[in-house]
């Protein structure tokens, strides 16, 4: 079957038409042959039979009159049947009466007691008694040859076999001229698909010869070729945007280096994976070390033992999630020493989002440290100061409060009008003096007090600056309300500073109609952002920083008591936790002070919170 299968379509077509057709005539030639060698031997039983009776009955006469003459003149009459070999008559006792032979070589067999036909391989044995008047008074036996059937078979084979050959010779011609029907449009598909793998085109089609099977397979095999035309284009388009963006990318990273060789500051870039690629010459003579020494992550061990681990876990963050990278931390100088640096880097990107490259910057900030250190000291130092003179005043401020008063009562009678103008001036000096005083003693201790980060309830600390309030709330008929408030990671303490500062003002400030408060907070990110609304006197836009300065007050008459530094206080202790404070507010329709606390607890420093916050 291998080198059929092998044979061309055209080929196999027709040579299963011929065999076909060969094995249908050959089976019904055969079959005919068959059957009609079957129905003659049954005719020819017959016919044998029927001559046998004829013969003997014409032999009757003479095996009566004992005329062997007459009996051999009756069996001569079978030479007419020229397949009869010979016949013999036998007398009543079975003796040899007369004989017939066609050659001289037949011998006459013994007559058949049982079957009155009998077969052998090449002849069939006639046996017919001979009766008269229901008497047997012979025997008659023949021989007949059975090389009729042979010749028979032999012409019927011979039309068989003309038959075969003329119907091979027309099923041949047929099948020429009728398999392009088929083998044409399997040459056309093949003819195709030869044409587009040789060639790669993915334009040609096959040319489509009928509406049948072949035909809705040729229609599929072009809808098939239009679809990986169309693949094959976009496939392209995309290679060819991917070069496209290989190249800017490769020129952007040639342009990034030539900057980065050119910049006074280190610069490095990595790979999406996070593996550094490049380091500029700066990072070589500040090292010390070689390009393949720091290379991939071998920069860590330049890191100070002390950054090492947050330094790597943001690092792996920033490659995992795509967002910027941004730390201060040591890099170990060639000499050993390590020196503070801020790092930075951010994500190149494609068209489609895919990060493509990390490009960052490591800007030394070994003296900015140093002076923040040094200011940080010095405002300690200041703040330390502030505390101690807040608090050793307040004793010379209560004796001059208390004396002036003694004064008043006892010699108020004694001094004229000047006098007991002046003592007033100098009893409402010392008034002002000592609340001066208190609130910098508050606000240097809102600078220094310990920051404590527990979960609180910032409903329960507005109740209780609310409290605190409830006099000045119930003289203003202020009503207060609140939304919803959450728990946040604070001093409760210093929140409840926060909201009373902030109401107090809000019930200060206010204009003619009764003061109507609102606290309300709201997600924002990584912070709450809490809100105190009012209906005052407002605030004009431009004075929106200036407020919260240490003792700087917008109204200077007796009507807004208070030395200025309630909002101080407020935004020192927002920013200490890393928040911010700020105010929205126009002239006339209330203002709206706004500040937010971390959502989660802050282990980075207030400086760099405060960032984060802005």
């Amino acid at each position: 079957m291998t080198p059929f299968r092998d044979l061309p379509i055209r080929q196999k077509l027709l040579l299963i038409a011929m065999l076909t057709t060969a094995v249908a005539l050959v089976a019904a030639g055969s079959t005919i042959v068959f059957a009609d060698s079957l129905l003659f031997q049954a005719f020819l039983r017959r016919d044998l039979s029927a001559l046998a009776r004829i013969v003997a009955e014409n032999s009757t006469a003479a095996l009566s009159f004992q005329d062997p003459q007459a009996a051999g003149e009756t069996l001569a009459s079978l030479h007419s049947r020229v397949h009869v070999v010979g016949a013999c008559l036998y007398d009543a006792a079975g003796v040899q009466f007369a004989v017939y032979r066609r050659s001289p070589g037949f011998n006459c067999p013994a007559p058949s007691q049982g079957e009155r036909i009998r077969e052998s391989r090449d002849a069939l044995y006639v046996s017919e008694p001979v009766v008269l008047r229901g008497s047997r008074i012979g025997t008659l036996v023949f021989v007949y040859d059975l090389g009729e059937i042979d010749e028979r078979i032999a012409l019927y084979g011979s039309l068989v076999l003309a038959v075969l050959l003329g119907s091979g010779i027309i099923a041949f011609a047929l099948s020429s001229r009728l398999r392009s029907l088929v083998s044409a449009p399997i040459a056309a598909l093949v003819e195709a698909a030869m044409s587009v793998s040789e060639t790669g085109d993915y334009g040609i089609r096959a040319r489509k010869v009928g509406n049948d099977e072949l035909g809705l397979l040729a229609d599929r095999f072009n809808d098939m070729l239009t679809r990986i035309e169309q693949r094959e284009n976009e496939l392209k388009r995309a290679i060819a945007d991917r070069e496209t963006a290989l190249r800017d990318v490769e020129r952007e990273r040639q342009r990034v280096r030539f900057m980065a060789e050119s910049m006074p500051q280190k610069i490095f870039t990595a790979l999406p994976d996070g593996s550094v690629d490049y380091f500029n010459a700066q990072w070589m003579e500040y090292t010390g070390l070689t390009f393949e020494q720091i290379r991939d992550w071998g920069w860590t061990r330049l890191i100070h033992p002390d950054d090492l681990e947050e330094n790597v876990r943001l690092w792996r963050h920033s490659v995992e999630t795509g967002e910027p990278f941004h730390l201060e931390h040591r890099f170990r100088r060639a000499d050993g020493v390590y020196r503070w640096h801020l790092s930075r880097a951010r994500a190149m990107r494609d068209s489609g989002g895919r990060i493509l490259m990390w490009i960052g910057s490591n800007t030394e900030i070994q003296e900015q440290k140093e002076k923040e250190a040094d200011l940080r000291r010095a405002n300690e130092d200041l703040q330390q100061f502030a505390y101690s003179a807040s608090h050793d005043l307040q004793e010379p401020i209560r004796n001059v409060a208390v004396y002036s008063e003694i004064v008043a009562d006892r010699y108020s009678a004694q001094l004229d009008e000047d006098g007991r103008q002046f003592l007033e001036f100098i009893r409402e000096g010392g008034r002002r003096l000592a609340v001066l005083v208190n609130d910098l003693l508050a606000y240097t201790r809102a600078s220094m007090a310990e920051l404590t980060e527990t979960t609180i309830d910032s409903a329960a600390a507005l109740r209780n600056a609310v409290s605190n309030l409830s006099e000045a709330i119930r003289e203003s008929s202020a009503v207060v309300t609140w939304d919803a408030l959450p728990e946040v990671h604070m001093g409760e303490a210093h929140l409840q500073q926060v909201f009373q500062n902030l109401v107090a003002n809000a019930v200060k400030y206010r204009s003619a109609a009764p003061p109507a408060i609102h606290i309300s907070a709201l997600r924002a990110g990584d912070f709450w952002r809490f809100s105190v609304q009012d209906n005052g006197i407002g605030i004009d836009p431009k004075y929106r920083e200036r407020i919260f300065g240490v003792f700087k007050r917008l109204h200077h008459d007796r009507k807004y008591s208070g030395t200025g530094i309630g909002l101080a206080i407020c935004q020192r202790v927002i920013e200490r936790y890393g928040g911010r404070i700020w105010v929205e507010s126009e002239p006339g329709l209330g203002a709206t002070f706004y500040f937010t606390i971390p959502v989660r607890p802050q282990q980075s420093g207030p400086a760099k919170l405060a960032s984060a916050a802005g």
